[in-house]
C-alpha cells in the first residue's frame, strides 16, 4: 500500500509538515486584500518604501501598473516575517507620515504586520482615529473593525470610545467588530455591552440589543442577565431586540427561556411578544408554572396570544381539566374564532357528542353462544344480506 501524501490542490505539491509558530494558523485565515502590490518582488519593497526607487513597474494580472512607495508600504505584509524590524520602522514611518495616501496604505498594512510585532502600531492607530484627514479616519475606523477580533486588550480602549462616537460610519464599524467578536471573545463583548445597556442613549442601547442575538449561543449567565436586563428596558426597540434571542435560547437554554418568556409573553409591544410565542410554542410547556402562564396569556387582551394558549392546552392539562378550563374561559371570551376553538375543547364527546360518538364509549356486548359454543344469530329475514352469506359460508367451511 502506497504511503498518503497531502498535496497542495492548485500547485499539486506534497505539503509541509512539521512544527508550525503561534501565528501560522492566523496568518492563512488573516491576510491582507490582494492587489497590484502584491506584483512586486520581495527585494524591491523596502528600497521602494524607502525611496532609493521611486517607482517600477510591474504586471498584475497581464496588466502593466506602476507601482509607488504607496504600493510598496501595501506589500509590507508579504516580508515580515523575513524582515521584521525594518519593515516595522518603514510602517511607523508611513503611519506618521505627512502624505495621507500614505498614512491610509500603512493603515491597510497595519493589522497583518501586527501579527508579528506589534509594538507602538496601535498607539499610531489611536492617533490616526481623530486624524484631520477624513480619509485616513475612515480608514483608521475599518482598521480597527479588522483588529479588534483579534487584538482585544489591546484595543479596548479604543473600541470602547468608538462604540460611542457621534459619528454614525464610526460608529458602524466598532459595533461590527464587536459582533465579530461573539464567537472569539465573548466575555470582552459581555463587558462592553454592559456598560452600554446602561446608558441614556437609546439608540446606541438598540445597536448594542442588536449583539445580543449572536451572543445567545453562549453558555453564560453574564449573557442572561444582559438579555433580561434588556427585555425591561424603557425602549420598545430595545425590548425587541432582547426578545429576537428568545428562539434561540428555547432549543439551547430552554430553562433559561422559560423564565424570560414568562415576561416577554405579556409585554405592552407586539414586536416583543411574537419572538416569545415563537419560542414558547417551540419548547417542552410541561409544568405547573406553564399551566398557570397558560391559563392567563388566555385571557391577554392580544388575540394571538389567547389564541396560541389555548392551542397548548391540550398539551398541558389533562382532558377532564381541559374541558373545565375551557370552560371557564368560554364565559369572557368574544372573538367568534375562539369561542369555537374553546367550545371544541369543552365538549365531552360521551355525554354532549352525538349517537356515533357516544357509541363509541360502550363496551361491546360478549356474543351470546349455544350449549355446544356456536353463537347464537337473530333469524335470517332480520340478518343483512352480506351477514347472511357470510354465516353460510362459514357453515359450509365448518361442515367440510
Amino acid at each position: 500500500m502506497k504511503k498518503y501524501i497531502a498535496r497542495d490542490p492548485k500547485t499539486g505539491l506534497p505539503l509541509a509538515a512539521g512544527k508550525r509558530d503561534a501565528f501560522a494558523h492566523v496568518d492563512e485565515a488573516y491576510r491582507a486584500p490582494p492587489g497590484y502590490w502584491d506584483a512586486i518582488k520581495h527585494f524591491e519593497i523596502l528600497p521602494l518604501c524607502s525611496g532609493e526607487i521611486k517607482t517600477l513597474e510591474v504586471r498584475w494580472k497581464e496588466i502593466p501598473q506602476f507601482a509607488t512607495r504607496v504600493d510598496a508600504i501595501r506589500a509590507l505584509p508579504r516580508i515580515m516575517r523575513s524582515n521584521p524590524d525594518e519593515v516595522l520602522t518603514q510602517l511607523k514611518l508611513a503611519l506618521g507620515d505627512i502624505d495621507h495616501e500614505i498614512r491610509i496604505s500603512a493603515l491597510f498594512s497595519l493589522p497583518y504586520c501586527a501579527l508579528i510585532e506589534a509594538e507602538e502600531l496601535f498607539e499610531h492607530l489611536q492617533e490616526l482615529l481623530d486624524d484631520v484627514n477624513l480619509s485616513v479616519r475612515v480608514a483608521a475606523s475599518v482598521c480597527l473593525k479588522i483588529v479588534a477580533p483579534v487584538f482585544p486588550s489591546a484595543t479596548d480602549m479604543m473600541l470602547a470610545q468608538e462604540l460611542r462616537s457621534k459619528n454614525a460610519s464610526r460608529r458602524k464599524q466598532a459595533f461590527i467588530a464587536l459582533k465579530d467578536m461573539c464567537k472569539v471573545w465573548p466575555d470582552v463583548v459581555v463587558d462592553h455591552l454592559d456598560e452600554i445597556l446602561r446608558l441614556d442613549d437609546e439608540m446606541l442601547r438598540i445597536e448594542a440589543a442588536k449583539i445580543l442575538v449572536p451572543l445567545a449561543r453562549t453558555k453564560s449567565a453574564s449573557v442572561w442577565d444582559l438579555i433580561g436586563w434588556s427585555l425591561s428596558d424603557d425602549s420598545d426597540k430595545v425590548r425587541t431586540q432582547a426578545a429576537r434571542t428568545l428562539p434561540t435560547l428555547a432549543s439551547m437554554h430552554p430553562r433559561m427561556a422559560k423564565i424570560l418568556i414568562e415576561n416577554s409573553l405579556f409585554d405592552t409591544c407586539s414586536a416583543v411578544r411574537k419572538p416569545a410565542l415563537r419560542a414558547l410554542n417551540s419548547m417542552d410547556v410541561s409544568g405547573f408554572r406553564m399551566n398557570r402562564l397558560c391559563l392567563d396569556g388566555a385571557r391577554h387582551t392580544d388575540p394571538a396570544i389567547r389564541r396560541s394558549c389555548i392551542l397548548m392546552m391540550p398539551r398541558l392539562f389533562t382532558e377532564s381539566e381541559m374541558r373545565n378550563e375551557a370552560a371557564e374561559l368560554l364565559r369572557q371570551e368574544t372573538r367568534k374564532d375562539l369561542i369555537e376553538l374553546l367550545t371544541e375543547l369543552a365538549l365531552d364527546p360521551e355525554i354532549d357528542g352525538g349517537e356515533d360518538e357516544k357509541n363509541r364509549f360502550l363496551a361491546k356486548a360478549p356474543q351470546a353462544t349455544n350449549v355446544d359454543g356456536t353463537p347464537i344469530l337473530p333469524p335470517s329475514e332480520f340478518m343483512p344480506q352480506k351477514q347472511l352469506l357470510d354465516t353460510k359460508k362459514d357453515s359450509d367451511n365448518q361442515s367440510t
